[in-house]
């Protein structure tokens, strides 16, 4: 069966499953980096809120050899899994909850100029900040929700004070880590699982490779759920107090939307080097939906301030 067969399909069976209580419907969800994802939709009556589910990830497991009935009965598991019991999907629009949650990410903008004319962002060099809503509810664990123009009246936000909110909460919710890659790799020995929804839960390969050599000791700069944590690159007081520890100007090299690897500078490797050992990795060892830049950036300590530098 190929994927328009598996496409069709796979809605069908679902709504047979469920019945006539619920809607099921197919959509293709707009992301970054120029990703355009087939999401399965599944809604019961009365309810306006339903999980994403990526249905390429499901038809992997097809072709892989997973019976269709078994794909079926694994969708539902999860939809029944992930649907909330008690946070009702007006609270997400609640001001209140809104000025709470709000957290943000980097991507990149050349590749993401679609993507971003539904969302409010913010420039950040060659990058952009975009806005979700942390959902962080023991009835259904965490997850993102990401804030698009149409949400901004809703909440009853402007979008002048959606980053002043985000980095506030990202301190409370996210807050920055700074490591180094033997602490990462360690992290990542411990395993790697795949959610059921497609998406890895551990970082993108760079660590544990040898990128540069022995000699250049590398770091990570992420957050403390190693998820969209690359953004605290633009935050002035993180960059300063990374400085102050390295004691030296530093290179940032985005591996991921989820973490920069950062280079102490005073070890004069040509930026032109760093940034083809860059691409390389983008292209080999990233998902293409979380690459967040070819660039790479030099922190300079005394004027505190970061920069393209290739």
């Amino acid at each position: 069966m190929d994927y328009s067969t598996f496409k069709k399909e796979i809605p069908e069976l679902i709504s047979q499953k469920l019945g006539a209580e619920y809607k099921v419907r197919l959509f293709e969800l707009r992301k970054y980096n120029g990703i355009v994802q087939d999401n399965l939709s599944i809604q019961k009556k009365e309810v306006s809120i339903s999980p994403c589910i990526d249905l390429r990830y499901y038809y992997q497991k097809y072709i892989q050899g997973t019976a269709i009935e078994e794909i079926g009965n694994a969708i539902l598991a999860y939809y029944m899994r992930s649907m909330p019991e008690q946070l009702e999907p007006s609270n997400l629009l609640d001001p209140g909850y809104v000025r709470n949650q709000v957290v943000c990410s980097l991507v990149n903008t050349d590749r993401s100029r679609e993507f971003l004319k539904e969302c409010p962002h913010f420039p950040f060099l060659n990058l952009s900040v975009v806005f979700y809503l942390l959902i962080d509810d023991v009835s259904i664990g965490a997850g993102t929700v990401l804030i698009r123009n149409f949400h901004l009246h809703q909440m009853k936000l402007k979008k002048e004070e959606l980053l002043e909110l985000a980095m506030k909460n990202m301190g409370r919710l996210l807050p920055a880590d700074f490591m180094t890659t033997e602490q990462l790799i360690s992290e990542l020995r411990g395993g790697c699982p795949e959610t059921e929804n497609g998406t890895a839960e551990c970082s993108n390969g760079y660590a544990d490779s040898k990128v540069i050599d022995n000699r250049h000791p590398l770091f990570v700069l992420t957050n403390s759920r190693r998820s969209y944590g690359a953004v605290w690159m633009m935050d002035a007081e993180v960059l300063r107090r990374v400085a102050d520890q390295l004691k030296d100007d530093f290179y940032v090299i985005p591996s991921s939307i989820h973490e920069c690897m950062v280079l102490p500078a005073g070890y004069h490797l040509k930026t032109e080097s760093i940034s083809r050992i860059v691409r390389r990795i983008n292209r080999t060892k990233v998902a293409p939906e979380e690459v967040l830049a070819d660039s790479v950036y030099r922190y300079d300590r005394a004027r505190g301030r970061l920069i393209i530098a290739a």
